[in-house]
């Protein structure tokens, strides 16, 4: 049909993979050409010279807009149905004479939308999907042929015998229609009657079997029916993992690589209940995708594989997706769809008790709106009896498993408890979601994975690759490789590709491994990727029964999906075996590298405590890390540390803790010695992972974090960590060590337990975010999008299918989501669309009329040059000071330039188009209420969070400007004190500070100059109370301090109150000093308590040190502060 209506050559987009054979089998007998697109040399030609149909598969499609070959050929396509003899084509850069028979099918794995237009403007895409009832039809198809065959063969012999029957019915019918209709008078002739009779007889006797035959069926039928659980199952967990491309083009898998999964679990069922069968099938198929994802990945995929089993069993409502992303997407979709409550009674109900947060009260009020099994509950809350249960849900330390008010476990499914936690913990919600998994699958669906090798080998063949992935620890996958096969006995030879010209070795070794039975290792091989296309090719080349059954080729990659053809991960068995960042699960898995061996290495009693340190410290690292800035000044450099990092870190603590200590004597002779904490110390901190860190303070965090962990005390049964409450399990303390029940010990830590802050020693403030729940719930949200509508799930807002978008994350997953650190790590989905569309919509020139007036005047160069001469004339400070206004001057001027040029863009109707990028990216700004990225990169290091609205950022600069003037009247020698916040260079105003300092000490001097150094005083002063400027040094103000709190009556740090922000600081004394004569560090006690905080421009800026903050408690160490990461900035973001 497509031959015949299309002026176009097909592209079938099969993200399946399954149209392959289908078109093989259409064209079977036909002489069809299949050739691979990256193998495609002169098949092209010859089949075009030959009239032979070609089918090209595993299209780049991105390469093919621009493959010139393919160019004419696609464009002519109705020159090859409208002639009747052969033509001339250019293909490529020479022709071809072109026979009219020929025909061109084109297939590749991506998505329709990800054609290119130059591409798909030339040809006819076929969207080749499966609707999930469809496959569930075909699953239990499959189901009782394997398995209830005797059953299928009755069902097929029933139906050729009711075919049989119809047939003979319609025969009868008709002979019995012609002897009717004849001129026969049935009255006078006795032999028509009786032939009439007969046909009656027959046609009651058919009838009668149809009837029989019809009850068979239906017999077999409610047989077949009860093993649709089974199919139902497997085409929820298969059209689940489709959708998982939406998050990363990497999470490919092939309708032949499910059915794999499906047969191996149905298999031998008639043994097993069906209930065991689709738990069976359930988890195989979720560990052979989840072991493929990244980390955190695997949640949503195990959220959405919940959420939809759930809906198949009809336990899902309208809305209830929608509201678990957002509760304000929730309403505005019900709200669109008509699901309304009209009762003016809860909408007009206030709030019952004053500790309920507003946020938990409103999404509990869209609930019973929206939501009718919700509305009792609402109705009671305010009930006498109620608050005590409202108040311990809401302000327990883990609501998920806390008991719902009025029994309502008893009532609720798992999907609405887990909407009512939602609603009035938003900050538990990965936690909640957790739980909900759990209750719907079961636990063995939350946290890590595993790599267990001897299942992938099991599910590989010798034509079947195994694909070791991962992000940046590429010595992992080659140790996984060597252990296991040392392990099984197997021969190995190892490949290290390093550019495409390993292919012809490659080519080599594959070869020789499959007429030997090696295993092969093809190590860094997306350093080839023309191998990885033909490697398939490769291994075919061999006939099958000339490959050693032993042969196994193994393929370690870097997992990016620009580096990895879709048909690779079509055709292998995947795993990703990169360590896992979740504290709990990082854990596990540095333990799993502990043996029998290294627990035998030592018999003190501390030892396996000691390992649990270890592989906490390693955790902790990796944990800090994932709080950005929050965490370390250089956090990149800490996502790197691997296993090799851990391996050196256990090999250290097996050198010092081994049983009979030694050390050679100064006779030559060896003695006992015991174990020397601070040598382990070192080679943590300094040399094992210290060498990767480039930054001091980040060193120092390290040094203090590495002396908390690896001492004596922190080997004891009673250590606990502070504030968490975290003590060791148990089992390491047992008179009978084994491993088993410490891997054991390990599980039992409670999910998410150790994700917090408070378990890398941070402080929890409104910075120290995961941003797990924005990642996680924003991309939900993504592939709830690409789903098709249901009965539960609704497009209403955003009809499907979608034209690609993309714009700022605005969705309000949680009350965090605006957060400078996190805000980036959500997508731009429906619940966004959604919440861009209900604000309030601002015309732009509206915004640009208005914005106007507000941006501070810029100071003419003229009144600069005569204030300046009033002040001192051209001193080192007022050069520093026109320079800073110079840039301030260049920055507004900027600022009023472009709205000015989009205010008169609007208001004569001139089109995108027409104007320069630099002002369409403003005008787009802006009407996102955002400040536009062209004056951000002119603000430089003073620029501000994406999430701070543009009315701020005028008064910031305004007052800015109003702190420049006042310099301008004063001069530096009346100025009381200096916001460094107001300068683009503060190190410059300090440097000025420094210079003077050292005029003054050379005086009496002669010869080289220590450095200088400063030192800093908090004061209890208010910059507003401040007239004359200090004796010596210089006032400044405006510092925050991160971490941490400023008791201003005793003048002393303290811990903030959990999630709270930055603290202001009041004025700081600076002065300058000789490095050997600065006071606070004369007295040594005094010196072990001064913490040098750094203070930098902004927590968003590059980091760069403006200068060191003395800090100090009485009686406090400055580890603390070290390990708190304590840091200051000159602005409160």
């Amino acid at each position: 049909m497509q031959e015949r209506s299309s002026n176009t050559w097909p592209l079938l987009s099969d993200p399946t993979s399954r149209a392959i054979d289908w078109i093989k089998d259409y064209w079977k007998d036909k002489g069809l050409m299949e050739v691979k697109y990256f193998e495609l040399r002169s098949q092209l030609e010859t089949c075009l010279a030959d009239g032979i149909p070609l089918l090209v598969t595993d299209i780049d499609v991105q390469a093919l807009a621009k493959d010139d070959r393919f160019k004419n050929v696609l464009i002519q396509r109705p020159k090859f149905i409208r002639e009747n003899v052969a033509f001339k084509l250019m293909v490529g850069d020479h022709e071809v004479e072109c026979e009219p028979k020929f025909r061109l099918y084109l297939h590749t794995a991506t998505e329709p939308y990800l054609v290119p237009h130059e591409l798909a403007s030339n040809v006819g895409i076929i969207y080749f999907h499966l609707s999930r009832p469809d496959i569930e039809e075909e699953l239990l198809d499959r189901f009782m042929r394997m398995e209830k065959s005797r059953i299928e063969d009755e069902r097929t012999t029933l139906m050729l015998e009711k075919m049989e029957n119809m047939q003979f019915l319609e025969k009868i019918e008709k002979q019995m229609r012609d002897l009717l209709s004849s001129d026969v008078r049935l009255m006078n002739d006795l032999s028509a009657t009786k032939k009439l009779a007969e046909l009656k007889k027959q046609y009651d006797e058919t009838v009668e079997s149809q009837a029989r035959v019809e009850s068979n069926e239906l017999s077999i039928m409610k047989a077949r029916e009860g093993y649709r659980s089974v199919a139902q199952r497997g085409a929820v967990c298969f059209d689940t993992s489709q959708y998982l491309r939406e998050l990363n083009p990497l999470y490919q898998t092939s309708f032949r690589q499910f059915l794999d999964i499906y047969d191996a679990a149905i298999s031998h069922s008639e043994r097993a209940a069906v209930k065991a069968v689709v738990e069976r099938l359930t988890y195989s198929s979720y560990v052979t995708t989840a072991r493929a994802l990244l980390e955190r990945d695997r949640t949503i995929y195990a959220l959405v594989l919940s959420i939809e089993v759930e809906e198949s069993m009809g336990n899902m409502g309208m809305g209830e997706r929608e509201f678990l992303v957002s509760p304000s997407f929730g309403t505005i979709l019900m709200s669109a769809l008509g699901k309304t409550q009209t009762d003016s009674k809860i909408v007009q109900t206030k709030k019952p008790f004053d500790w309920m947060l507003d946020e938990a009260f409103q999404s509990l009020q869209i609930l019973a709106i929206h939501y009718e099994w919700s509305q009792d509950m609402f109705d009671r809350m305010s009930k006498d009896g109620r608050e005590t249960q409202w108040r311990n849900l809401c302000e327990s330390d883990a609501p998920e498993v806390a008991t719902l008010p009025d029994k309502m476990d008893d009532v609720f499914l798992p999907m609405q408890r887990l909407l009512v936690i939602r609603a009035v913990r938003p900050d538990r919600l990965m936690q909640a979601s957790s739980v909900f998994i759990t209750s719907v699958l079961g636990k063995k669906y939350i946290g890590d994975i595993g790599v267990d090798l001897p299942l992938i080998l099991r599910q590989s063949d010798p034509v079947t690759p195994i694909l070791l992935m991962y992000s940046d620890e590429s010595e992992t996958a080659e140790t996984l490789f060597t252990d296991f096969a040392s392990r099984k006995q197997s021969r190995t030879r190892i490949l290290t590709i390093s550019d495409s010209s390993s292919e012809k070795l490659a080519r080599k070794f594959l070869h020789k491994g499959m007429s030997e039975g090696l295993w092969i290792l093809l190590h860094n091989a997306h350093n080839s990727p023309h191998l990885l296309h033909s490697l398939e090719t490769i291994l075919a080349e061999v006939e099958d029964q000339n490959i050693d059954a032993q042969f196994r080729c193994w393929i370690s990659v870097q997992a990016h999906a620009d580096k990895l053809p879709i048909r690779l991960l079509q055709t292998t068995v995947k795993v990703l075996v990169d360590s896992p960042k979740v504290m709990k699960d990082n854990m596990i898995r540095a333990f799993s590298w502990v043996d029998a061996d290294i627990l035998k290495q030592s018999s003190r009693p501390e030892w396996p405590a000691l390992l649990h340190n270890i592989c906490y410290l390693h955790g902790t690292l990796r944990l800090r890390a994932r709080f950005n800035r929050g965490g370390w000044n250089k956090p990149q450099e800490f996502l790197h540390l691997g296993n090799n990092e851990l391996f050196e870190a256990l090999a250290l603590a097996i050198t010092e803790f081994r049983d009979n200590l030694t050390t050679i004597g100064q006779d030559g002779q060896p003695i006992s010695r015991n174990t020397s904490w601070n040598g382990m110390r070192f080679m943590l901190s300094e040399v094992i992972y210290g060498s990767y860190i480039t930054d001091p303070y980040d060193q120092q965090s390290l040094s203090a974090i590495v002396d908390y962990w690896i001492s004596p005390n922190a080997t004891k049964k009673d250590f606990e960590l502070a504030r968490l409450k975290y003590k060791h399990p148990p089992a390491f303390f047992s008179s009978h060590v084994r491993l088993n029940a410490l891997m054991q010990a390990l599980e039992g830590i409670p999910n998410h337990f150790l994700d917090a802050p408070e378990a890398c020693h941070l402080h929890q403030s409104s910075e120290t975010l995961l941003g797990d729940d924005q990642y996680v719930f924003s991309r939900l949200n993504q592939v709830f999008d690409s789903m098709p509508q249901s009965t539960t799930l609704k497009h209403k807002l955003f009809p499907r299918p979608p034209t690609p978008f993309s714009g700022p994350p605005l969705a309000q997953v949680s009350a965090q989501s605006n957060n400078p650190q996190v805000v980036n790590m959500g997508v731009f989905a429906s619940a966004s669309f959604a919440a861009m569309k209900m604000k309030k919509e601002i015309e732009l020139w509206e915004l640009c009329h208005v914005t106007l007036p507000k941006v501070p005047k810029a100071y003419s160069r003229d009144y600069v040059s005569e204030r300046i001469k009033k002040i001192g004339g051209n001193t080192p400070f007022n050069m520093f000071l026109m320079k800073e206004l110079e840039l301030i001057h260049t920055l507004l001027t900027e600022i009023k330039q472009t709205l000015q040029a989009i205010k008169t863009a609007t208001e004569l109707t001139v089109f995108g188009d027409q104007l320069p990028p630099r002002l369409v990216s403003a005008a787009d700004d802006l009407y996102h209420m955002k400040v536009p990225r062209v004056w951000c990169e002119l603000a430089g290091s003073t620029a501000p969070p994406p999430t701070l609205q543009l009315a701020s950022w005028l008064t910031d600069l305004s007052n800015r400007c109003q702190h420049f003037e006042r310099l301008l009247l004063l001069g530096r020698e009346k100025m009381p004190a200096y916001w460094l916040g107001a300068f683009f260079n503060p190190r410059g105003l300090l440097a000025l500070l420094k210079q003077d300092s050292y005029k003054h000490h050379s005086v009496d001097r002669s010869g080289t100059v220590e450095p200088f150094v400063f030192q800093t005083e908090i004061t209890a002063r208010d910059k507003d109370h401040l007239r004359d400027p200090p004796q010596e040094g210089m006032f400044v103000f405006g510092i925050y301090i991160w971490g941490c709190a400023w008791e201003k009556t005793t003048g002393e740090l303290m811990d903030a109150a959990p999630r709270h922000g930055c603290t202001a600081l009041p004025v700081v004394h600076i002065t300058c000093w000789p490095q050997s004569e600065k006071p606070i560090l004369q007295d040594p006690g005094r010196a072990a308590e001064t913490y040098a905080c750094p203070i930098y421009h902004s927590r968003i800026a590059k980091r760069e040190r403006i200068m060191d903050m003395d800090v100090r408690r009485e009686n406090i160490t400055a580890t603390r502060w070290a390990l708190r990461g304590l840091t200051a900035t000159i602005r409160p973001y």
